[in-house]
């Protein structure tokens, strides 16, 4: 909307095509950050995810090695409890594994989904365009008409007489 300002300050009258053109720039750029941000979010998530398998798997490993100290030692009750430990984390890790299985499907998803929104807001930019041409033609009436005259291709002689010619025999 900075054009609503400068347009007070110049003392044009902002009309529906200015809205239109600053409409099309900040869509265009919010499109853009959001889409950004969007990836960027999406690989936060999967690096949380990561160090979360990170954790679990030490803690697993941590587990399994108390688990094998305690078979040794022969104490039921102990044992007992560090294969439900054991377990638990194995669980917990092959949830994490599905989580992390979504979302890099997700970010794949989004990869594709942003690449076709930025290839459909290309038509923002052919919008703006046919909008700064026609507050150009509004703006400068005469350059305008010139434009607009349909030019002919000049048309050539295959090898016939001019219309001149053909008229004296003489020449």
């Amino acid at each position: 909307m900075a054009q609503a300002s400068e347009a007070k300050k110049t003392g044009k009258v902002t009309t529906p095509l200015h809205l239109l053109q600053t409409l099309t720039r900040s869509l265009k750029d919010h499109l853009g950050e959001a889409c950004q941000q969007a990836e960027q979010d999406a690989h936060k998530a999967l690096e949380k995810i990561n160090r979360q398998h990170a954790k679990l798997d030490a803690k697993l490993v941590e587990a399994r090695d108390k688990l094998s100290a305690r078979q040794s030692g022969a104490e039921n009750k102990s044992v007992s409890k560090a294969q439900d430990k054991v377990e638990e984390l194995e669980q917990a890790m092959s949830d994490l594994g599905q989580s992390r299985e979504a979302a890099e499907t997700y970010i794949k998803q989004l990869k594709g989904d942003i690449r076709q929104t930025l290839r459909l807001a290309k038509g923002f930019d052919r919008i703006e365009t046919q909008v700064n041409q026609a507050i150009d033609k509004r703006d400068n009436p005469q350059a305008a008409a010139e434009e607009d005259k349909p030019r002919r291709a000049p048309r050539r002689n295959r090898g016939r007489k001019s219309p001149a010619k053909q008229a004296d025999p003489s020449a």
